[in-house]
């Protein structure tokens, strides 16, 4: 029986500014623009720890094609580490760090192969045995919007294992850019035994039998990228079904968290709920950026619409993290709080009855494009997915339905 063990991460972005944050306490700043390379330094105890015979790292290494002394001088020490064990490196890099002599500062040793500009077959050889072939290409530019798919092909039929890396989107996926799209049927006509995706952020198995996989990134960036961030452990045998195995590497992770005000009458109240679920969500040894949002409707309603009650609240509520190593840190404090209301009762009323057809029928996509499509607007507004779409309309409704309430009050 043949074997192979590899790691598959991709998405590195060694050196990301995390744009914004400087606002934050210095020793948890630190600790973001560090993130990365401690991924980095996971992902690598992991390969070694794990045994494996090689690593894929799937495209963009790096944040920027610009590449800093440091990130190149650290993964040199990092790829050391892995020859030192006898574990090979495969490399294709993508949009943002593609190919560029002028910005490599740093020869890797010899355990590391970088694929060229063109589609290409490396050979991983094990004891004398050649066990896999290895398929991908580098970005030469910043944008590509060719199908390459069809410059791969399957090459000596008696090595046991044939591996595809490739830096793009799957086609009509319309949240991403279609760098180097490619459909299902295209990389399944290969008959490859893995392929080996990077360019989403997001962990997601495209297919089981073969595998193809998107591990996401290393390390989330910002408050889109939530959650724990990794690389996939994959077993590989000729007459055996795929072993996947998921490695969490992010250092901070990006979290969302929502308290209810329906029951909470008092701040000490507020403030005693918040911290019990921030401890709840701590893990030692981790950093975690918190968007905390208050919901629901309650007696606290009204505290909570001024800004300098949320400015107060939030220093409070962090008071003491910026010392902590495992920090949860709240970045962002939100009020999506309501009068007391039924939505029932309300639409009996002529007025409200109204308003309500109004809601169910605005178009937001429709009401957005004027923004942004607007020049310079456009150039400071992130585009927005279903969910937030529907979010903003819920927090609309409910921000007009209270000043329609309390107007009514007087």
């Amino acid at each position: 029986m043949k074997k192979i063990r590899f790691l598959h991460a991709a998405d590195l972005h060694l050196d990301s500014p995390f744009k914004g944050l400087s606002h934050l306490p210095q020793q948890i700043f630190d600790q973001i623009r560090k993130s990365t390379f401690q991924s980095l330094t996971t992902l690598i105890n992991a390969a070694i720890h794990h045994h494996v015979d090689f690593v894929l790292l799937a495209g963009d290494l790096f944040d920027l094609e610009q590449r800093s002394l440091i990130a190149q001088a650290t993964l040199r020490k990092e790829f050391l580490r892995l020859k030192e064990v006898g574990i090979q490196v495969y490399i294709i890099h993508g949009n943002h760090d593609y190919l560029s002599e002028e910005h490599a500062l740093f020869k890797y040793p010899d355990n590391v192969h970088i694929f060229s500009g063109e589609v290409e077959r490396k050979t991983y050889i094990k004891d004398d045995e050649e066990l896999a072939c290895i398929y991908g290409f580098s970005y030469k530019q910043r944008h590509l919007t060719e199908n390459m798919t069809s410059y791969y092909e399957k090459e000596d039929q008696t090595i046991p294992f044939h591996i595809g890396m490739l830096h793009g989107n799957l086609s009509g996926r319309e949240e991403h850019d279609p760098y180097a799209p490619y459909t299902l049927p295209d990389l399944l006509d290969k008959e490859f035994h893995y392929w080996a995706l990077g360019h989403i952020h997001k962990r997601e198995i495209l297919h089981h039998h073969p595998p193809i996989v998107y591990p996401g990134n290393i390390q989330g960036r910002h408050k889109k990228e939530q959650g724990d961030k990794g690389c996939y452990l994959v077993d590989l045998l000729d007459d055996g079904i795929p072993e996947l195995t998921y490695i969490e590497t992010s250092a901070i992770q990006w979290e969302d968290l929502e308290i209810p005000i329906n029951e909470l009458h008092t701040v000490d109240q507020l403030m005693e709920k918040t911290k019990q679920a921030m401890d709840a969500i701590r893990v030692e040894g981790k950093g975690k950026l918190l968007r905390l949002t208050y919901t629901g409707n309650g007696t606290l309603h009204d505290f909570l619409q001024q800004e300098s009650h949320q400015e107060e609240l939030q220093l409070l509520l962090n008071e003491g993290e910026g010392n902590n190593f495992s920090f949860v840190y709240i970045y962002t404090l939100r009020v999506r709080t309501a009068l007391s209301y039924s939505k029932e009762d309300l639409q009996d009323k002529p007025f409200y009855k109204d308003f309500y057809t109004i809601v169910d029928q605005v178009d937001m996509k429709e009401a957005l494009a004027p923004l942004l499509r607007h020049s310079e607007a456009s150039r400071y507004l992130e585009t927005w997915d279903e969910d937030e779409v529907q979010a903003i309309v819920k927090e609309a409704e409910q921000w007009l339905i209270s000043k329609f309430l309390e107007s009514e009050k007087r």
